[in-house]
Order: structure tokens, then sequence, then C-alpha cells
């Protein structure tokens, strides 16, 4: 099956970016990727640039080109991934190429909708009814409801493909390297480490961690709050650790390539983003055997079981985050058994091969029969 797959972001350190790489580099499948987007690239992509399988595409020319090449190479099937494909996904339809587009981003969190209403429902009546997109994919719950709600399209068009993890890699730590792993990281044996992972960005509540880590009754003095990720929040975050008194107790490495090990070293995972489709962090913190509190009812609330591999947060609150922290510290026998239901859910439903296998039947779906003409 030949697959190419139309991105306008593949930043590092964004889930998308991750998520299309692995549906790109998957098994079973000759893959091909047009950028049209102008942000930074992640390194992976650039490889792929240099390897002749990622064409740069900034403009509708450069687009109408490499649409060209790809028809003469074989290739039908396009995976929009990109949130301005409308003419995009035009031009590649009127060119005979068949259409799915994932909503990877979007919840019915936000205000009011930017466009004027009359142009709103314009817009969700022509895309509802559209003829340039054979099948939607959504990520999670919310992001069909988002699907349905923001753009009008019908149940019977969306599916549902959870995002995929490498189980391989994410991992729990063997208890034999459970010592030097946290010695390499320069983490004391006795610590007990919460994590975060995102970009340090308002939209991730790095705050509201942090604040609840420092409102812990009765915090045991070898409890520590690690941050992965890098952004424009870090001043005001490091500011708010220190006016909390928490110089020493909220540590904030950066951005780490090996994301992996840090969690898989840490004892409980936190993330109190609620603006989120999916919460693909989440879920790798699960297959690292972690119990993971989870904020508000959206993407990771579909990931999260209360009770079962970690505890909710409904509201959000950094008091309830405060209470979820300190229930998970005090009591190790639910982290462990927490943590190890959460792996077992991660390798049964967020694998690789589950997402690739989600994606090959829906592109199948829309496939013409063979023999059949094309267009």
């Amino acid at each position: 099956m030949k697959v190419c797959h139309i991105v306008d972001n593949a930043r590092p350190g964004v889930g998308v970016t991750q998520v299309v790489y692995d549906l790109m580099t998957a098994e079973g499948a000759e893959c091909r990727g047009i950028f049209t987007g102008r942000s930074d690239l992640d390194a992976r992509f650039s490889g792929l640039i240099g390897q002749g399988a990622v064409t740069l595409a900034a403009s509708p020319v450069e687009l109408a080109r490499a649409l060209r090449r790809l028809k003469q190479d074989g290739f039908r099937l396009l995976h929009v991934h990109s949130r301005k494909s409308a003419w995009l996904c035009m031009l590649a339809r009127l060119s005979g190429f068949r259409i799915v587009r994932t909503q990877h981003f979007g919840t019915l969190a936000r205000g009011r909708p930017k466009w004027p209403q009359p142009l709103a429902r314009l817009r969700n009546f022509l895309t509802g009814k559209t003829w340039w997109i054979d099948r939607w994919a959504a990520v999670s719950g919310t992001s069909k409801r988002y699907i349905q709600t923001r753009w009008g399209v019908p149940d019977e068009r969306i599916s549902i493909v959870w995002n995929g993890i490498d189980v391989d890699k994410f991992t729990p730590c063997p208890a034999g390297r459970r010592s030097a792993l946290r010695q390499q990281l320069g983490w004391e044996e006795d610590w007990i480490v919460l994590i975060a992972v995102g970009s340090l960005v308002p939209r991730k509540r790095h705050s509201s961690i942090i604040r609840a880590f420092a409102d812990i009754p009765d915090r045991p003095g070898n409890a520590r709050l690690v941050i992965l990720g890098e952004g424009r929040e870090r001043p005001r975050l490091e500011q708010l650790a220190a006016a909390c008194g928490l110089d020493g107790k909220v540590i904030l490495p950066g951005r780490q390539d090996d994301v992996a090990a840090w969690v898989a070293a840490s004892d409980i995972f936190v993330h109190a983003a609620l603006d989120e489709a999916f919460g693909l962090a989440v879920a790798e913190a699960m297959a690292c055997g972690k119990p993971a509190i989870a904020a508000g009812s959206m993407g990771p609330a579909e990931i999260v079981e209360d009770g079962e591999n970690g505890l909710l947060v409904a509201d959000g609150s950094a008091e309830g985050l405060s209470r979820a922290m300190a229930r998970l510290i005090a009591d190790g026998a639910l982290r462990a058994r927490l943590g190890q239901t959460a792996r077992r859910h991660a390798v049964q439903r967020y694998s690789l091969p589950a997402m690739c296998q989600g994606y090959a039947a829906l592109y199948q779906s829309v496939l013409p029969a063979p023999g059949a003409a094309n267009g």
C-alpha cells in the first residue's frame, strides 16, 4: 500500500510529529511525505528529506508538482495531518487522490469561534457535505466530538483511531537497573519522583503542577518534581518554584532525547493540561508502568481510568492535583497496582501495531476496489 502523509507541523517535541513519523516508518506500507509548513523541522524529518522520502512544498505550485510526481509513482492515497488543508485537499481530490484526514488537535474547551457566525455555518456546511475528504480520523472521543461540532461532519464519516506509542521503548525499568539509571540522571535512590512532560507553555499548566506540589500536606523531604520540556514559560516557572520555597525540589532539565528513561526512573506521572484531544505523554507514561494523574474530562480522561490505572482530577484544580499527589506519594502499594494495570492497558490499546492496523483498515475502506477506475 502506498500512502503519502501531508504535514504542516513537524516541530521537535510535538506529539503529532511523533505519530506521523511512526506511521511513515511503519512496516507494511510504502510511505512518502510532503511538508507544507514553514516551522522548524524535527531532525528525523530533515533526515527523511535527505533520503528523498519527504518533499518540501511551501507554495501551491510546489505542491502541484509534488502531487504530479506522486501520481506518476503510483500513489493514490493522501493522509492529511494539516489543520489548514482545505485547498490542498480540493486540489488533490481533483487530481484523483483519495483523502484521509486526521484531526490531531482541537477540543470543545475553547471559547467562541473566531469566524463570524454566518461564515462559520457556511464553512461547516461545505466541510460536512464535502467531497474532498473521504474519511475523517479522530484520535479520541473528544476529538470526534470536536470534528462533529466544529466542522459539521456526520458520525458515519468519522473513525476513531487511537494514537500509538512504542511500547518496547516506553517500558518499565527493570528493578536491577533502577539504581544505576537514577544515578545517571542525578537522582537519589530514595527520592519519590513525580514527573511531567510537555512544552513549557501556558496550555500545559505546569504552574498548577508546581502549586499543587508545594501544597501537599506534610510533603516528605524526599519528594521531587521533575518537569521535562522547554519553552517560553521557563523563567516564570523557575520564579514560581522559588516563591513556593521549592529550590532544589523542582527540577527543570529542559527537553531530553531519552524521555522514556526519565519516565521509567520516576514514580508518578502528572499531566495537568485540560485542552487535550489525546495526551500522548500520558500513554507513554502508562507504558512505562507509571500511575498517571490526569486533569479534566477530555482526551487524557479517556486514557486514565480513575482508581484503575491512575487518578483523575475532574475539575483540574491545583487542590485536586495536590490531593492526588499526596495519595500516591503515601501509598507505594497503590502506585505499584495502578502502574501494572497502566502498562497492560497501554500495550493492549495504544501500541504502534494497533494504530497502524487501524489506519490500514481506514485506508482500505477509501481506496477503489482493484480494477475500479480511479478518481
